[in-house]
């Protein structure tokens, strides 16, 4: 009886074996066909985003159906813009607002910020001009990372600025991607980020001591269309860049790609705010302005 027992008990293991490793081949063969596949689109999507033309890739139902697949084509980009030649600078969060998240959950289908890559190629001085195919903007924190020894991110010392984020205007998904897939379209072209335009000037301090009650405005073409403060991120209980940054960290190691190391002196970041996202005409003029500094650019003509 105990033989039996023993020989059942046995047969259970291995067959509970045989299906693990079986899960495990077919996960990792769905993975690589994924990435193999990414990877072929990743040409053709940059050249739209590039030139600011209609995402083909999007707008013929081509690109990835969940959030985690959004991000491996958003990783997919970067591997091309890397052999081309670019080199990531840092990150940028989004999408952090609760209220906006809850009042697009329906049409993006997110319930969590989101974040993407910085370029140097992306880079642009106080007063640029820029490109205004499809232009949008947001007035946003930036931070530059000096010392991150701390376990605790509101000690980091960084030098903060306003600066302009530049973005592709429109969603080219088809119709029913308003049915929760929206999001998928945000994370997968790199979060439509285009460009930072910087201040002429920082401020040096902690994380914990960037201040969140400073209003931070937006003036497109003389008349001022928004004022936000810092008070209004919030993600854990915690508040402003100390939350934004946070996640953005503890997201980073989860995703398990390693890209949290390249969170070290001398990167950027895009803390986010509360602000919306502003389309900018040929010609416009763009300022904002934080705790006594200012920005500025132009859209091209």
């Amino acid at each position: 009886m105990n033989q039996c027992c023993e020989v059942v008990s046995l047969s259970a293991i291995y067959a509970s074996i045989e299906v693990n490793s079986l899960r495990s081949s077919l996960s990792y063969t769905r993975n690589r066909d994924i990435k193999t596949r990414f990877d072929a689109l990743a040409p053709q999507l940059q050249s739209d985003l590039d030139t600011r033309a209609r995402r083909r890739v999007f707008a013929e139902a081509r690109g990835p159906n969940t959030v985690k697949e959004a991000y491996e084509l958003q990783r997919a980009l970067r591997s091309f813009r890397e052999s081309r030649g670019e080199t990531v600078v840092g990150f940028k969060v989004g999408y952090t607002s609760r209220s906006v998240r809850k009042n697009l959950i329906k049409a993006m289908g997110l319930e969590e910020s989101v974040h993407g890559y910085l370029w140097d190629s992306e880079s642009f001085k106080n007063h640029a001009t820029v490109d205004h195919r499809r232009l949008a903007i947001e007035g946003e924190l930036g931070v530059k990372l000096l010392a991150v020894d701390s376990a605790d991110v509101s000690e980091w010392e960084v030098e903060f600025e306003p600066i302009i984020e530049t973005h592709i205007l429109g969603m080219d998904g088809p119709p029913e991607d308003d049915q929760g897939r929206r999001g998928l379209e945000l994370i997968g072209t790199n979060c439509f980020h285009t460009g930072v335009v910087h201040c002429s000037e920082t401020i040096r301090c902690l994380v914990g001591e960037i201040p969140l009650t400073e209003p931070m405005s937006v003036e497109i073409d003389g008349v001022r269309i928004e004022e936000v403060t810092l008070t209004e991120l919030e993600i854990g209980g915690r508040f402003g860049p100390v939350a934004t940054i946070s996640w953005l960290l503890q997201k980073l190691a989860a995703e398990g790609y390693g890209d949290e190391k390249l969170l070290r002196p001398g990167t950027s970041l895009i803390c986010s705010t509360p602000g919306g996202l502003h389309p900018v005409a040929r010609g416009g003029q763009v300022k904002v302005e934080f705790a006594g500094l200012q920005v500025a650019c132009s859209a091209s003509s």
